[in-house]
């Protein structure tokens, strides 16, 4: 049976404010009632507003798609530097794990949360993001994302993509209305009100929200919350998409995957003999599997021994050289299918690039609240990724290709490998992924 092969990936994003003020917490009971009543109010209003917006703005996000202006071309050159930079130095302190990272959903996530910086956190946060402000303003920043979102976010698309922001607010603290204001007009974000002290509920009402927006994949994004938190900020992003030409179920047989000299694991390859975009160098070779609806998965395979060279040379400078000089020909392909799950301290990783003072005391993040002196206490970064033969059979007409009897090169993902995800339409990484035990 021709059944569509799915790849899908579900990821989250978590901040948590909180509160280093010493004894802050102890405030009057008295104004805990006033602090409940106002954002019980927001909850309401911004989850009413925020789908008005959203439905408001699809059809202007088409508009300004085919009128995009040079400064949202940038974004997607920015969103590039930032996400190999960002892969290289997890891969760094990663060397033998799976890795799945959304550097799309990563930068969006720090994006939103610059509207609540001032001072050095804010200009940490935009210089380590990788923008350059003389080159683009603030402004076009979140507009510019705000139009990519509505974009990703197209119920038209062949392509199942949803990407959000949602904020879970302590009842005790009072936001600034501007804060919540800029964070529904660009990021589409909605607001929740949250009684953290009942640290159960509220990690159940995070993490039912988590589990509905990506479609079941994340059920269970938090263990904990902290009592004394004072926000919390998720970001995530939801993938699925259909092969423009399927794998067959019965060509998929079991194989050896090479994890290192000393580990071999038994998967289930799926084979398929047909025309790919490949380019092979001497460090690596790379192919290209496109998606309906203008998405794209490279598969890099870095030579024998080559994995760590070709991790420390992954740049935006390095995958366009691939790329330029692939070229359509015939490959039987056999690829693992494959699910692998990653937790990332984006603290270790985000410091080293420059954002050390959002960790520190010393991070002002008063343009979000001023009844509390408040810092990011943990960051962290959870996906899911899926290659598999889930879905249903193919309809309509089939394009069948054309297959010389000559015998095609082979190319074998039996060895750890990288994946990148491309969405052509926006021209932007919506995740890296390196496979090392499928």
């Amino acid at each position: 049976m021709r059944v569509l092969l799915f790849l899908g990936t579900a990821l989250l994003f978590t901040l948590v404010f909180a509160d280093h003020q010493e004894g802050h917490h102890k405030e009057g009971n008295d104004d805990d009632h006033d602090h409940k009543h106002d954002h019980d109010h927001h909850d309401h209003k911004h989850d009413h507003d925020h789908h008005d917006h959203k439905d408001g703005h699809h059809k202007k996000g088409k508009h300004h798609h085919h009128n995009e202006s040079l400064p949202c071309h940038k974004i997607a050159d920015y969103n590039s530097k930032f996400s190999f930079d960002l892969y290289r130095h997890v891969a760094l302190d990663h060397p033998s794990e799976n890795i799945v990272l959304s550097p799309f959903n990563i930068l969006t996530a720090f994006a939103f949360l610059s509207l609540g910086a001032k001072a050095q956190t804010h200009s940490q946060i935009i210089e380590g993001l990788r923008f350059n402000t003389s080159e683009i303003s603030e402004q076009e920043i979140h507009e510019c994302f705000h139009n990519l979102l509505v974009l990703l976010n197209d119920v038209d698309r062949e392509l199942q993509l949803s990407s959000g922001n949602a904020l879970f607010i302590s009842k005790k603290h009072k936001i600034l209305e501007t804060f919540l204001d800029k964070s529904k007009k660009f990021y589409h974000s909605e607001a929740f009100s949250t009684d953290f002290k009942n640290t159960e509920e509220a990690r159940n009402q995070i993490n039912s929200y988590v589990e509905k927006n990506t479609h079941g994949k994340i059920a269970k994004l938090l263990d904990s919350v902290d009592q004394d938190a004072i926000l919390y900020l998720i970001s995530y992003i939801y993938f699925r998409g259909q092969w423009q030409n399927p794998f067959e179920e019965e060509l998929t047989k079991e194989g050896d995957f090479h994890v290192n000299k000393n580990t071999t694991v038994k998967v289930p390859f799926m084979s398929r003999t047909g025309f790919y975009d490949v380019a092979f160098h001497n460090e690596a070779t790379l192919v290209s599997i496109p998606y309906k609806g203008g998405a794209k998965a490279y598969f890099i395979l870095p030579n024998e021994g080559e994995l760590s060279k070709v991790e420390q040379n992954y740049s935006k400078e390095a995958f366009d050289k691939w790329k330029t000089s692939m070229r359509n020909r015939l490959v039987e392909l056999n690829l693992p299918k494959f699910s692998v799950s990653g937790t990332v301290n984006l603290k270790e990783a985000l410091s080293k690039m420059g954002l050390e003072n959002v960790f520190s005391d010393s991070a002002d993040f008063s343009a979000i609240t001023e009844d509390a002196t408040i810092k990011i206490s943990k960051a962290v970064h959870k996906a899911v990724l899926s290659v598999d033969e889930r879905g249903t059979e193919a309809a309509g007409a089939t394009a069948l290709e054309a297959i010389p009897t000559l015998l095609p090169p082979q190319i074998a993902f039996n060895r750890p490998f990288l994946m990148t995800l491309y969405n052509e339409k926006s021209n932007i990484f919506t995740f890296s992924a390196r496979i090392v035990n499928p």
